[in-house]
């Protein structure tokens, strides 16, 4: 345990990084689990109800991965990376 005031404070801020970052990263998990299960959807039944969805959830994902590496928890390159697999899945079914 910390004895030091700063040492104590640092510890705290730690913990709290901590929450804001698993929220995060679990935030942006579920909206992928998902999309994903929406993409199977879609590719069964082919509607355009699905795809609006389809499309809804995918500016939500980027805002939400947008959000994480505006406040670090995502590096810029990983961001770029999920959003680019993303987009890339939406095309290959439309």
């Amino acid at each position: 345990m910390a004895n030091i005031k700063s040492a104590k404070k640092r510890v705290r801020v730690g913990q709290r990084n901590l929450k804001l970052n698993r929220f995060y990263k679990s935030t942006v998990k579920t909206l992928v689990k998902k999309y994903r299960i929406a993409i199977k959807s879609f590719e069964s039944t082919k509607d355009k109800e699905t795809y609006d969805h389809l499309k809804s959830l995918v500016s939500k994902i980027y805002s939400r991965i947008d959000k994480a590496a505006k406040k670090k928890v995502f590096h810029p390159r990983k961001a770029a990376r999920q959003k680019s697999r993303i987009n890339k899945i939406l095309k290959k079914i439309s």
